[in-house]
């Protein structure tokens, strides 16, 4: 009886409460503590194992290591978290817990690198026991994705022709049509009698020259600037992604002249390629069909050869004056197989092919067989017998160059139809749903082809092309 009386005080004493009370909840408050802290020095390691994942997959794409081997990269990956690990309390380095997975994926003017660097481990609790978790387990993956530019050849193949004197505009069009002719094509001699009988004033002043002395642009004007152009995007793109790009121009009428060696396009070298370029000019014709005297001229000697003079005096060409078919097969001798333009010894430059033209082939051909219409017939000059022919871009001479692992982009000038012409009716018309198909077919993708109408931004799209084909854009995510 005593004893229930000394609980019941026991129990009624405020002190005892507080006793009872502590002694109830010390435990578990023990275990929440301990739980915290563990929680905070887990969360404190798997920050440090981000950071170190994170700098295992950097490893693996900085500059230099670009230019390495994905074997290569994957060790410095490797090796790189192993010395992060190091740094690392607590925590007991496992190689076989780590995995650096990725792989190099080479794009026609880039390679991309793709890592993922994966780690998983435990962690030591050090009030685990109170709450039946001795370890923590932790798992962090980092990820990075770079880009690198290749080296680049770019070989400019650009229409000279006389279709490109036409007009820019659609105002040029107009204000050249008024004068007598659209086509700025007549350059030398002003008493062309077909023209002179007909339109007023054609026998003071010649077509070519009356579009320079009132500012009309023609579309060789603009292909003139937009390469000019290009030369400086060329070099302000190598300068940022650290590639090389080297460039070649060439025009093409009924022969194939080169402009500039191919150059880097370094900040000092833009002014002389632009210059060489900036000298570009049409074909000088005396006349209707006829070669200007002194003129440098090409006609073939076989289905396949060609030979090149100078002429004595004018010279009937039947205005047989696009060729692109023999400028295609000469541009393919002159390029070299490339190669995959990484910038590591032995390799080589990739090559690019930029063709800008309107399609439409007239052109002299050894034989008739040659020539892939029925547009053709015989006409002679003092360099031996020839047929002209009408066509559309072969294809298969496209095919050809880009069989090597060589890309062809492709600027098309739109070719426009004159109804009006007897001539065009007879011939360009018969084959005109053509023309922009087998430019586009020469392209090696969609994004190397650009179409270009009267007014478009000749430049713009040139260097649409240009960028498309680098596809360099570096960039590096984690």
């Amino acid at each position: 009886m005593m004893m229930f009386r000394t609980l019941g005080k026991f129990f009624a004493h405020r002190g005892g409460n507080v006793a009872i009370i502590f002694a109830l909840t010390a435990i578990p408050l023990m275990i929440a503590a301990g739980g915290a802290i563990d929680y905070a020095n887990a969360g404190r390691i798997k920050t440090q194992l981000y950071a170190a994942a994170d700098a295992a997959a950097l490893a693996a794409t900085t500059p230099p290591m670009m230019l390495k081997s994905w074997t290569v990269a994957k060790a410095a990956a490797r090796t790189m978290f192993a010395a992060q690990m190091a740094q690392i309390t607590r925590v007991t380095y496992d190689a076989a817990s780590l995995t650096v997975d990725g792989d190099d994926d080479p794009a026609p003017g880039s390679m991309t690198r793709k890592v993922s660097v994966t780690y998983t481990t435990k962690v030591q609790n050090s009030f685990g026991g109170f709450y039946g978790l001795p370890t923590s387990n932790i798992k962090v993956t980092a990820s990075a994705t770079a880009t690198t530019a290749r080296n680049i050849d770019f070989y400019l193949l650009l229409d000279n022709s006389p279709s490109m004197e036409l007009p820019a505009t659609q105002a040029g069009v107009n204000a050249m049509n008024a004068f007598g002719c659209a086509f700025a094509c007549h350059e030398k001699n002003v008493s062309d009698n077909e023209y002179t009988t007909h339109y007023p004033g054609w026998g003071t002043i010649d077509s070519y020259s009356y579009a320079e002395n009132n500012g009309i642009k023609l579309r060789i004007d603009n292909v003139r600037d937009a390469a000019k152009s290009l030369a400086t995007t060329a070099q302000s793109t190598m300068a940022s992604n650290g590639a090389t790009y080297r460039l070649a121009a060439y025009s093409f009428n009924y022969g194939v002249t080169m402009m500039q060696n191919l150059v880097p396009t370094t900040s000092g070298n833009v002014s002389h390629i632009q210059s060489n370029i900036g000298a570009m000019t049409p074909p000088l014709m005396d006349s209707n069909n006829v070669l200007a005297a002194n003129t440098s001229y090409t006609y073939p000697t076989s289905s396949s050869t060609y030979d090149t003079v100078t002429t004595g005096g004018a010279l009937n060409t039947n205005d047989a004056m696009t060729d692109l078919n023999q400028a295609l097969t000469r541009l393919n001798a002159t390029m070299p197989a490339p190669g995959s333009g990484a910038r590591v010894a032995g390799d080589k430059p990739q090559e690019v092919l930029m063709l800008v033209s309107d399609g439409v082939i007239d052109a002299s051909y050894y034989s008739s067989g040659t020539c892939t219409t029925s547009l053709n017939w015989g006409y002679s000059n003092a360099y031996g017998s020839f047929y002209r022919c009408l066509q559309p871009v072969d294809t298969s001479f496209c095919t050809t160059i880009k069989n090597r692992g060589i890309r062809i982009a492709v600027l098309y000038t739109t070719y426009y139809p004159v109804p009006s012409n007897g001539f065009y009716q007879g011939t360009v018309a018969t084959f005109a749903s053509q023309i922009a198909d087998n430019m586009k077919s020469c392209a090696s993708s969609p994004d190397l082809f650009f179409e270009v109408n009267t007014g478009g931004d000749i430049s713009s799209a040139l260097s649409t092309l240009f960028l498309n084909a680098v596809s360099s854009a570096s960039r590096l995510t984690q």
